[in-house]
C-alpha cells in the first residue's frame, strides 16, 4: 500500500491535524512526503500553511505550524479546536529535547481529549534518541494518554504507520492494508536483484529464480504481472530500475494498489538516487532505502 493511497481512505470528513514542533524537526518535509511520495527540499515555515488534500468527498486540513521561536505562540490558537495534535521532535538532536519538552508542556492543558501523536523523526540517521528516551525526555510518561512512533520524514519509514495510528484515534477503528506483500525486490536494468525483503521464506527455491529469469527476458515488455502457483507478481518499471512485489493469490487482494505502491518505491528510489543516471549505482544506499520505504508495505 503506497503512502498516497493509504491517506485516501484515512478520513472521511473534514479533519483538522496540526502539526507542531520545534524548527527543523521535519515538519513541512512530512508533508510534502505525503502530497508527493518522496523527499523535498524545504525552507523554514514562516508562521504556519495550510495543506488541504482531497480525494472524491474526502477533505483533511493539515496546518503546518512555524517551528521558529517568533512563531511558536501560534501553535495555541490552532490547537484548541484540532481533531489531531502531531508534536514532531528531531530525534537525532538530542541535545534539543529539553527545548522541545518546555515548548511541548506549553500547550498540554490545551488538549483535553485531543489525541496527541508524537513522531519521533530522523530514524534514517545515527545516532539518534530511542523511544524510551524520548518518553524520559519530554516527561510523557505524565500523560495519560499519547502515542508516539519512530519515523524518517525523508526515507518515508514508519510514515503509513502513523497515519493509521492517527486513524484510530480518529474513528476507534483499525484501518486495515489492502495487501500484504510476501516479498519485496528491487532489481537493475539487466534483470540483477539488488536488494529483496521477505516477510517469509518465499524467495527460497524455484519461485525467486522464476522471478528472476521472467526479469532479465522482459525488462523492456509492459507485461506487468506473472502468476506462479498461488502466487501473483507484480511488477513495475522506472527509467533505471524493475520492482516487483510478490502477494498471495487466495487472499483476494488488490492488485491495483500492489501497483501503485511499487510505483510510487521506484519513483522515491530514482529521485534519491541520482546517481543512477550516471550508472553509478550505490548498492547500499539503495538497500537502505528499500528496507526504511518498505515498512509501508511489508509491516
Amino acid at each position: 500500500m503506497g503512502i498516497k493511497n493509504i491517506l485516501k481512505r484515512i478520513f472521511t470528513k473534514d479533519q483538522k491535524v496540526v502539526i507542531t514542533g520545534l524548527d527543523n524537526a521535519g515538519k513541512t518535509t512530512m508533508v510534502s512526503f505525503l502530497k508527493t511520495g518522496t523527499f523535498q527540499e524545504h525552507t523554514p515555515t514562516m508562521g504556519k500553511e495550510q495543506t488541504t488534500m482531497e480525494v472524491q468527498d474526502i477533505r483533511m486540513n493539515i496546518l503546518d505550524m512555524g517551528g521558529q521561536k517568533d512563531f511558536r505562540s501560534l501553535w495555541l490558537g490552532e490547537i484548541h479546536d484540532a481533531d489531531c495534535v502531531i508534536f514532531m521532535v528531531d530525534a537525532h538532536a538530542k541535545e534539543r529535547l529539553e527545548e522541545a519538552k518546555k515548548e511541548l508542556w506549553k500547550f498540554i492543558d490545551l488538549l483535553d481529549d485531543t489525541p496527541l501523536i508524537v513522531f519521533a523523526n530522523k530514524y534514517d540517521l545515527d545516532p539518534v534518541a530511542s523511544i524510551e528516551e524520548i518518553i524520559k525526555k519530554l516527561d510523557l510518561h505524565k500523560l495519560d494518554s499519547f502515542e508516539i512512533l519512530p519515523v524518517s520524514c525523508k526515507t518515508g519509514y514508519g510514515l503509513v504507520n502513523g497515519f493509521m495510528k492517527i486513524y484510530y484515534k480518529l474513528t476507534g477503528e483499525q484501518l486495515s492494508k489492502r495487501f500484504y506483500p510476501k516479498a519485496l525486490t528491487v532489481f537493475d536494468r539487466g534483470g540483477t536483484p539488488l536488494t529483496s525483503t521477505s516477510s517469509e521464506d518465499i524467495l527460497k527455491g524455484g519461485l525467486f529464480s522464476a522471478i528472476c529469469s521472467f526479469v532479465r527476458e522482459s525488462f523492456k515488455k509492459e507485461l506487468n504481472q506473472l502468476k506462479i502457483e498461488d502466487n501473483i507478481i507484480v511488477f513495475k518499471r522506472s527509467p533505471h530500475l524493475l520492482g516487483s512485489i510478490v502477494l498471495d493469490d487466495s487472499e483476494g487482494i488488490n492488485v491495483q494498489e500492489a501497483e501503485e505502491g511499487l510505483e510510487e518505491l521506484l519513483y522515491h528510489l530514482e529521485h534519491m538516487c541520482p546517481e543512477l543516471d550516471k550508472e553509478d549505482l550505490n548498492k547500499d544506499k539503495l538497500e537502505y532505502l528499500v528496507k526504511q520505504y518498505s515498512s509501508n508495505l511489508m509491516d
